[in-house]
C-alpha cells in the first residue's frame, strides 16, 4: 500500500495472464452486451423474486460478473491505485458479512461475489475511459428493463388503482425498482445526446424515461417516487451547472416537477391509509357480527395516522431490529422477533432498509461499515461530479445512483449483490475507488 492507497498493478498483471487469451477473443465494444446481461439478469432476480442466498442462482450471477470484467479489459491500462477509504471500508464491511456467514452460512454466497468479484470488476473498470464505462452501464439499464415493461403491458392492463400496478412482476415495489434504474438512466443518457448533438438518441431515451416514469406512478411506490424525484433534483442541477444560460427558468421548472411529485406522494399515501382503515374496520364489524368480538378499530374517518401507517409497518420492524442487535446477525432475514411481537402470523417481512436490514442480517458492526462506506462514496460522488461536470455529460451518473441506492434503501432491503438497485449502484463505484479523482482514466498512474 502506498501512501495514496492499494496498488492494484500486480494483481491485475496476474490477471491478465491468466486471462490473457479471452483479451484476444472478446472485444471492448461487447461491455454494452454484457453489461445488458447482467442488469438482465438482475432485474429477471427481481421480477422473479429469487431468494438472494439461493447459491445457484448467485453462481449464474458471479459468471456474470466475470464475463463483464473480461469484455471491458483494455489492455494496456493495467495500473490503478485504489482510493485507501473505498477500499478499506470495503474488504473490513464484507470481510464482516463472511464473518457473520460462519455463523450463519446462508449469507456466505452474497458475500464472496462482494468481497472478491467486485473490487476485481472495479480494476478493470476504473482503468478504462469512463465516459464509454457509463455508456455501457446505462444503455445496458434501459434496454434490460424495457423487455419487461413492455411484457408487463402486453399481459397486464395499465392500472393506477390501488394497491399499485404490479405487471408481471412479484409486487409493485420490485416493478418500481427496476423503474427507477431505467428512467435514472435513460434521463443520463437523453442529457448525454442533447449535449452532443444527437437529437434522434435524446428523443428515443426521453421517450424510454417517460414510458419507466408513468409505470412507475402506476406501481403507486412510495419509495420508488421519492428516489425518483431525489435523482430528477439531481439531474436536473447537472444540467444548470453543465449547459444552462438562464438557470432561473430551470430551476422554476425543478420546483413544479418536485411539487407535483409531492403531491402525487401525499395523494398515494392518504389513499393508502385509508385503504388500510377501511380494510381493519371492515375486518372488526366481520368478527363482530360472526364471532361477537368488541369493535375496537376506529372508523375511517376517525383513524389517526401512526408512524407505522405512513411507513406499512416499517416504523414498527425498525425499531424492533435496533432492540435486537448482536455483533454477528441473525439466522435469517425475517425479523422474527417483530413476527413474534406484532402477532403478524403469515407476514413474513424483513428489514424493507438496505442499512437496517445488514444491521440485523449481518451484525452491528457490518451495519456501521455500510452506512460509512456509502457515505464516502456519497462525498466522492459528488466531488467527481464537481470535478468532471464540464467534461462529461456523463459525470452525474455515481450520484444519481448514490441517490437512488440511499433513498430506496431506506425503504426496501436493496443491499446485495444481484439486485437491482445494489447492482447498478456497485457497478458505477468504479471511478470512485481511484485514488486520484481528477483523471477521466486511470492511464498512465505511476505506482
Amino acid at each position: 500500500m502506498g501512501r495514496k492507497g492499494i496498488d492494484a498493478a500486480g494483481i491485475l498483471r496476474l490477471y491478465d495472464r491468466v486471462t490473457g487469451v479471452f483479451n484476444e477473443i472478446f472485444d471492448a465494444r461487447l461491455l454494452t452486451v454484457s453489461m445488458f446481461a447482467l442488469l438482465g439478469y438482475c432485474t429477471l432476480f427481481t421480477q422473479r423474486k429469487f431468494p438472494m442466498r439461493w447459491m445457484i442462482f448467485v453462481l449464474f450471477g458471479m459468471i456474470l460478473l466475470a464475463f463483464v470484467t473480461l469484455t471491458a479489459r483494455e489492455p494496456g491500462r493495467a495500473r490503478v491505485r485504489f482510493h485507501a477509504g473505498m477500499a478499506g471500508l470495503w474488504f473490513a464491511l464484507h470481510g464482516m458479512m463472511v464473518v457473520s456467514g460462519l455463523f450463519y452460512q446462508d449469507w456466505l454466497p452474497e458475500s464472496v461475489p462482494l468481497l472478491i468479484c467486485y473490487p476485481v470488476m472495479y480494476s478493470v473498470l476504473a482503468s478504462r475511459d469512463d465516459e464509454s464505462t457509463f455508456r455501457s452501464i446505462l444503455r445496458g439499464a434501459v434496454f434490460a428493463v424495457l423487455p419487461f415493461l413492455i411484457w408487463s403491458y402486453l399481459t397486464v392492463p395499465l392500472s393506477f388503482a390501488y394497491p399499485g400496478y404490479k405487471g408481471v412482476f412479484y409486487d409493485a415495489n420490485c416493478l418500481s425498482m427496476c423503474c427507477i434504474v431505467m428512467t435514472t438512466s435513460a434521463l443520463v443518457l437523453a442529457y448525454a445526446s442533447f449535449v452532443q448533438k444527437h437529437v434522434k438518441a435524446m428523443a428515443a431515451y426521453l421517450a424510454c424515461a417517460a414510458l419507466g416514469a408513468v409505470t412507475l406512478l402506476a406501481t403507486l411506490s412510495r419509495s420508488g417516487l421519492l428516489a425518483f424525484a431525489g435523482v430528477t433534483v439531481i439531474l436536473a442541477a447537472a444540467v444548470i451547472a453543465g449547459t444552462a444560460k438562464r438557470p432561473g427558468r430551470l430551476l422554476a421548472v425543478l420546483a413544479v416537477a418536485v411539487a407535483l411529485m409531492g403531491a402525487a406522494g401525499v395523494k398515494i399515501t392518504k389513499d393508502k391509509m385509508y385503504e388500510a382503515a377501511v380494510e381493519d374496520y371492515n375486518l372488526a364489524i366481520y368478527n363482530h357480527e360472526t364471532y361477537g368480538n368488541p369493535i375496537t378499530v376506529p372508523k375511517p374517518e376517525d383513524r389517526t395516522i401512526s408512524m407505522d401507517d405512513l411507513t406499512s409497518d416499517r416504523w414498527g420492524i425498525w425499531m424492533t431490529i435496533l432492540e435486537n442487535l448482536t455483533w454477528n446477525g441473525h439466522e435469517s432475514s425475517v425479523v422474527r422477533e417483530w413476527v413474534a411481537k406484532d402477532g403478524a402470523g403469515e407476514r413474513h417481512f424483513n428489514a424493507h432498509n438496505a442499512f437496517l436490514g445488514v444491521f440485523y442480517n449481518n451484525g452491528a458492526i457490518a451495519g456501521v461499515l455500510l452506512i460509512a462506506y456509502t457515505l464516502l462514496s456519497l462525498w466522492r460522488a459528488v466531488q467527481y461530479y464537481r470535478i468532471h461536470r464540464k467534461r462529461s455529460p456523463y459525470a452525474a451518473t455515481p450520484l444519481a445512483f448514490c441517490a437512488v441506492f440511499i433513498l430506496v434503501g431506506m425503504f426496501e432491503s436493496v443491499y446485495a449483490p444481484f439486485s437491482i438497485i445494489g447492482c447498478a449502484f456497485l457497478l458505477v463505484q468504479a471511478p470512485l475507488w481511484r485514488a486520484d479523482l481528477s483523471r477521466s482514466t486511470a492511464e498512465g498512474e505511476q505506482a
